[in-house]
């Protein structure tokens, strides 16, 4: 104890004094109030802007009059808000998910009126009618002001450390930094918006709660904290924000109160309001390697997912605040602040360790510590400003107080001016389903029997599809955990087309969950779907497109794989880690006809060489999606040379792929049209964007 005060002092006597604080005066109420305002019109007027870029380029990101978004989430929320527009449930929603499971359980249970997320419950207050314009049109108005009021939660939780106007920074800073803004802005609909303003002003309530000595006044805040918290678990629902929150009014009422009756009475108080579920965190999807079902194990779905990836420290850098130097700047002023300030440091924690959880679970939680980045910058700004000022006004005695807090103000705001001219405002981040397959998803209504069809595809378009149509889907971006996608990519990825069909079937009559009893291996699984290919099952509509051909080293790292021992398959040639592709290349013709010029190497059509090697087994062109010619080469070689053009030969792209990858469904039927008419129809052909083909009854 004698060692612990020794410490207290010592740092009572280096940090507690008029070079590290600046006491809070009328003028820096008002400076601060200034800023905050400043900052939070900066973070609305940006996607303002944005909105109205997209309007000015509405061929590009709006569908007919209905905007689009940028994020495949959307689709989940909007569907949900139509239904409830609709004056239907949310298990009504969730019955066309992961089809036929959903259904089933639907009709063999009461409906339990599970709670809708908020965000579908204010879209669709807010909007006229049902149609996926007027919810799209909603949707994406809602950014700016969610936009702002996250802005204004920022600026609370700083404030309430006694940095008011570091926190406008803090503000500003966050909600235009990268990491932040694709996560907000337009088209962006989903609960990022508002994640990052109710955990920041939830932990301003928790150190409020915890830092006070009134009793009545820390009910106040406990009561507070618990309520956005429970809003929060209304908005996104995940228990371990909670839980943190939790851990860090404990933290504050243990060192600043140090009343046991008032640590588990707030406490308690907090964790009950908030309606946290105890969970294990160790459970979650993005820290396994696989999922197993019965006796398979299939491959991680979330390992192929974008945010789920990992970022070099320098791209975590930029995307905080724009550039490298600036970062090592942030954090500078993040660790001073830090030693001055080391218990309301280990209890604001978690706001700043996110960018350390990145490691862990990706990028989607790297925009939560982006605040705290630009608050240690402006700390530190600010803090140099008042050193300055002291050591160079001391003939200015009478005034030095008002001299260092307009100064001070002024490097706020000019850091303010810097935060706007650096960040990405005017930068546009492309629709995540282009207007050719959104349309494509909006006819097929007028193709398909609602009652008894599902449509198939990758995962990344079941929320969008069942927005635009209302079909079932077999599965959507919330089933990563689900085997249904490996059979989806199983079936797209194999050269036997009707395997491809007795696996759509397979699933339309549930998949693994049809089963009655667990089947020993992949082989004998393969053998049921043959046997059951008579059964009578579901229309099933497989949608095909043009970004599956971008997708598809994530659809072979899920579909090449062996189940049964849960391990990749890796393809003659291929080494270790490496996936099915496309290699596409920058080709021009020369002066001799059947040889072209591609990535600096010559190629010889003619010959199937490439620099003198024979090492192409095959030279294809498609017109259209439709093989107009071939020439075969080497049989033994792995290299196939394929060359896409559109209808009017005004777009082409030549790619370089392995063989498994030519001779796979999804290659012969969407870029070469080579299908079976017996087992699939072509109902919808829009290359070079999609194709939809109907799976036939099986003829006896």
């Amino acid at each position: 104890m004698s060692f612990i005060s020794t410490i207290v002092k010592w740092h009572e006597k280096l940090f507690q004094n008029d070079l590290f604080t600046q006491k809070a005066t009328s003028l820096t109420v008002t400076f601060a109030i200034i800023l905050g305002i400043i900052a939070t019109y900066m973070n609305f007027q940006a996607r303002q802007i944005n909105w109205q870029l997209w309007e000015q380029n509405k061929e590009e990101f709006f569908f007919e009059d209905t905007p689009l978004f940028t994020t495949m989430d959307a689709g989940y929320f909007l569907g949900i808000a139509g239904y409830l527009k609709s004056g239907k449930t949310m298990d009504e929603y969730q019955a066309l998910r992961a089809f036929p499971i959903n259904q089933t359980r639907a009709q063999s249970i009461d409906s339990s009126e599970q709670s809708a997320p908020l965000l579908s419950k204010l879209i669709a207050y807010f909007s006229k009618d049902a149609s996926p314009k007027e919810l799209l049109t909603v949707g994406n108005k809602m950014l700016p002001y969610t936009a702002a009021i996250t802005a204004v939660a920022i600026f609370i939780a700083f404030g309430a450390t006694g940095y008011w106007m570091e926190g406008s920074v803090a503000a500003a800073g966050g909600g235009l930094s990268i990491a932040y803004y694709w996560r907000s802005a337009i088209g962006r609909i989903d609960t990022d918006q508002l994640n990052l303003g109710m955990m920041y002003f939830m932990f301003a309530m928790i150190l409020y709660a915890g830092k006070t000595r009134d009793v009545k006044l820390g009910v106040f805040f406990t009561i507070v904290a618990g309520l956005t918290a429970h809003l929060f678990m209304s908005w996104y629902g995940k228990s371990e924000l909670i839980l943190m929150a939790t851990i860090a009014l404990c933290w504050l009422l243990i060192v600043i109160v140090r009343d046991w009756r008032r640590i588990v009475g707030f406490t308690l108080l907090f964790f009950f309001i908030s309606g946290v579920e105890i969970i294990n965190p160790f459970n979650s999807i993005y820290i396994q390697k696989e999922i197993t079902h019965d006796n398979f194990i299939f491959s991680n779905v979330i390992s192929t997912v974008t945010e789920a990836s990992k970022f070099p420290l320098s791209e975590k850098l930029i995307r905080m605040t724009g550039s490298v130097y600036v970062s090592i700047i942030c954090i500078t002023g993040v660790l001073i602040w830090a030693a001055k300030h080391p218990i309301l440091a280990i209890a604001y924690a978690p706001l700043a360790g996110f960018a350390m959880f990145s490691a862990i679970i990706g990028n989607r939680a790297l925009f939560y510590s982006a605040p705290f980045f630009w608050f240690g910058g402006a700390f530190l700004a600010v803090l140099i400003t008042r050193l300055t000022i002291h050591f160079f006004s001391f003939k200015l005695e009478k005034f030095k107080q008002i001299i260092s807090i307009s100064a001070s103000a002024i490097v706020c705001a000019a850091l303010l001016i810097f935060v706007w001219f650096n960040g990405p405002v005017n930068k546009l981040a492309k629709p995540s389903i282009p207007v050719p397959i959104m349309k494509a998803m909006a006819e097929i209504t007028s193709l398909a029997d609602k009652d008894n069809s599902v449509l198939a595809s990758w995962w990344d378009y079941g929320y969008a599809s069942m927005l635009m149509n209302g079909l079932p889907t077999f599965t959507d971006p919330g089933y990563h955990g689900r085997n249904t996608n490996y059979f989806i990519a199983d079936a797209l990825l194999s050269n036997n087309q009707v395997y491809t069909a007795d696996t759509l079937r397979f699933l339309a009559r549930g998949g693994m969950s049809s089963l009655g009893e667990k089947v020993e291996n992949r082989t004998a699984l393969t053998k049921i779907m043959i046997a059951e290919r008579n059964n009578p099952s579901p229309v099933v509509y497989l949608m095909l497109t043009n970004q599956m051909t971008d997708w598809m080293p994530s659809i072979s790292k899920i579909g090449r794989w062996d189940i049964d021992l849960g391990i990749p398959i890796i393809a003659r040639g291929h080494g270790p880690g490496q996936r099915l592709g496309y290699s596409f290349l920058n080709c021009a013709d020369t002066e001799i006809l059947g040889i072209i010029k591609c990535n600096n190497s010559v190629i010889n059509l003619n010959e199937g060489k490439i620099d003198g090697n024979s090492v192409l087994n095959l030279v294809a062109e498609a017109q259209g999606g439709q093989l107009i010619g071939s020439k075969r080469f080497q049989q033994n070689q792995l290299n196939m040379f394929q060359i896409m053009r559109d209808r009017d030969r005004k777009s082409t792209r030549v790619a370089i792929l392995h063989r498994d990858l030519f001779f796979s469904s999804y290659n012969q039927m969407f870029h070469l049209g080579r299908f079976d008419p017996k087992i699939f129809k072509l109902v919808y052909d829009g290359y070079p964007d999609v194709k939809i083909f109907k799976l036939m009854p099986v003829s006896n």
